[in-house]
């Protein structure tokens, strides 16, 4: 398995390579398709070849075109606690001209810290786990044995936030994956 960043402007937007199909974690602003588009051709990454998308959370720079994928014919991934926050999601996203009403197939609601399903579901050992801190529909997606995208949780101890005890919980269930690389939605790859 290999990690393209494919991200775009100031936020990061990654491929993960697993037999000759991708799994797309995030996606960009409304009304960037074009741009998307012009990244998955730039790293030689057919569309027909990215089967799954998933979101680390509803913000409009991770999930702005999430549904334009889908009818591109990309499957979106989400986490049963994140169904929660899907309608709000969809409703204050409604201010952007070019976004389009995420709707997800049920079949495509995993639970967290659901191995199997994940695994039997995208064909990659992996599970999601709830971390929230930067909002509380926050994922983040371990991928075994290659490392944890987290979206845009805040990095913990960092001196620009306050501190936060759901930051100080997420971090501690990712450190117990015992997973090294850290990806995150803006800034560079981290190591634990």
């Amino acid at each position: 398995m290999n990690v393209i960043n494919i991200g775009y402007g100031s936020t990061n937007y990654y491929a993960i390579d697993y037999e000759k199909k991708y799994l797309l974690i995030d996606t960009g602003l409304p009304g960037t398709l074009g741009k998307m588009m012009s990244q998955l051709r730039k790293y030689g990454i057919p569309l027909h070849d990215v089967h799954y998308l998933i979101v680390t959370h509803f913000h409009p720079d991770h999930c702005g075109i999430a549904q334009e994928m889908q009818s591109l014919g990309v499957e979106i991934i989400i986490s049963r606690s994140q169904l929660d926050f899907l309608e709000s999601a969809n409703e204050s996203m409604k201010k952007f001209q070019d976004f389009k009403k995420i709707v997800i197939n049920p079949q495509n609601i995993i639970n967290e810290n659901d191995k199997p399903s994940f695994t039997e579901r995208l064909g990659i050992p992996g599970y999601i786990l709830h971390t929230p801190g930067h909002s509380d529909d926050s994922i983040s997606i371990v991928i075994e044995r290659l490392g944890i995208f987290i979206g845009d949780l805040p990095f913990q101890n960092n001196m620009n936030i306050e501190s936060n005890g759901k930051v100080d919980t997420s971090w501690s269930q990712l450190r117990s994956t015992n997973e090294k690389h850290v990806f995150p939605g803006h800034g560079n790859t981290i190591t634990l």
